[in-house]
């Protein structure tokens, strides 16, 4: 478990191995009760379960339908094969320490390598082994915010500051990233992790909260971080773009991008124009003269979650994302409240995960490329499967034979 989150954002190949090594497992697994695990926690993780396979039902007829390439089944596929990792944790029962130390491996290499990117190399905007750097900012926010949240864990270890740095170094790496979304997702996810957390750290993660605060904020008014100068660009770029429809700032092409998918919505509501499709409706509005000639045109996504989800795949395919965020939102907010002791921390990771990724996707589209859309599945399977298995096992279930009923009375 130490392997995948801490070769998630420092391998181009960390995630996808550990997702290959889960899906082996599985027929080793079917001999240890694989079957018998899953019927046990259906009714717990039966909307998991319809969220990620459904939605690759869903993929899966709309390619023979709209006669798509069979590569529209790779993202889905691999999102319906996370599920795995459920029974894999579920089952073998890993030591989380080891994965907690993982985590915080993965955020520290993620700075190391953005500020070697940033201050070695003079990269704008540091991609670690992303080659993208708003999902290498929002993927290391994730990890340095779950991090953290194995604080008691790994409390009285030789690594009990591992949290704490894996926190700070999350955030680093979204700073060299140079991620607007990336800390918006750090400022909005300090509220529940401090409503949630409390009873866990205790005065720790209040003085915690209060840091992150302090740092934005100093971040904000150091010129040299240029924290500052992409907020105020953005700004400018609404309103030069509100004044004069410039749409080739960054802000001004997802505005162009929006005010598109907007129109493409409103005439496709059910189905979409096609999940490849978004690029060449572009084309066609430009032609038509409802959209001005810019860079915006040689984009495939509008840079929204929702919007993509609505444009490419309509109602249908956005009832299955809200279920994506949805159901493992309900399963770790339901164990944090009601589960055991032992599945508080990973029930607070899984929260502060999807709170996260709905914030990213804010700006992005987390579900488009393959490394956000595989690290969120893989992650809260794994998640999923560490609050399962810190219940107790059950008991084994001992016959108890009746009495001959032939047998002579005497």
């Amino acid at each position: 478990m130490l392997l995948f989150p801490a070769s998630v954002l420092t391998t181009s190949f960390g995630v996808h191995l550990t997702l290959l090594i889960v899906v082996l497992s599985l027929a080793f697994l079917a001999r240890r009760g694989l079957a018998r695990f899953y019927a046990a926690h259906v009714r717990e993780i039966r909307w998991i379960a319809v969220a990620f396979g459904g939605y690759f039902l869903v993929t899966l007829l709309r390619m023979i339908w709209f006669s798509d390439s069979v590569g529209t089944l790779d993202g889905p596929s691999r999102l319906l094969l996370a599920l795995g990792c459920i029974g894999f944790v579920g089952i073998l029962r890993p030591n989380i320490r080891m994965f907690w130390i993982g985590m915080g491996i993965g955020s520290i290499g993620a700075a190391l390598i953005g500020g070697y990117q940033w201050f070695v190399l003079g990269e704008a905007r540091a991609v670690g082994a992303t080659h993208h750097a708003i999902s290498f900012g929002d993927i290391a926010v994730a990890m340095g915010v779950m991090s953290f949240c194995a604080l008691n864990d790994l409390r009285n270890t030789r690594v009990a500051w591992l949290p704490m740095v894996g926190l700070l170094c999350g955030a680093l790496a979204a700073l060299f990233s140079g991620s607007r979304g990336a800390w918006l997702g750090l400022l909005v996810v300090l509220w529940p992790m401090l409503k949630y957390g409390s009873h866990l750290h205790g005065k720790t993660i209040r003085y915690t909260v209060a840091l992150i605060l302090v740092a934005c904020v100093g971040a904000y008014m150091t010129p040299q971080t240029g924290v500052a100068g992409r907020m105020n660009d953005a700004v400018s770029d609404i309103e030069r773009y509100n004044t004069l429809n410039d749409a080739s700032t960054a802000v001004g092409i997802r505005l162009e991008l929006w005010k598109a998918s907007a129109m493409l919505i409103a005439e496709h509501p059910l189905i979409g124009v096609g999940r490849d499709a978004f690029h060449g409706e572009l084309q066609a509005l430009e032609r038509e003269g409802r959209l001005q000639k810019s860079l915006a045109l040689t984009y495939s996504t509008p840079h929204n979650d929702v919007l993509n989800t609505l444009v490419t795949g309509g109602l249908l395919d956005l009832s299955f994302l809200l279920l994506i965020y949805i159901a493992p939102f309900t399963f770790f907010m339901r164990t944090l409240r009601n589960g055991p002791p032992a599945a508080a921390t990973p029930a607070l990771a899984g929260t502060l995960l999807v709170i996260c990724f709905i914030v990213f996707g804010l700006t992005d589209v987390m579900f488009w490329l393959m490394l956000t859309k595989v690290f969120y599945a893989t992650m809260v399977g794994v998640l999923v499967g560490f609050c399962l298995a810190a219940r107790p096992a059950p008991a084994p279930v001992t016959r108890i034979s009746s009495p001959d009923r032939h047998a002579s009375i005497t």
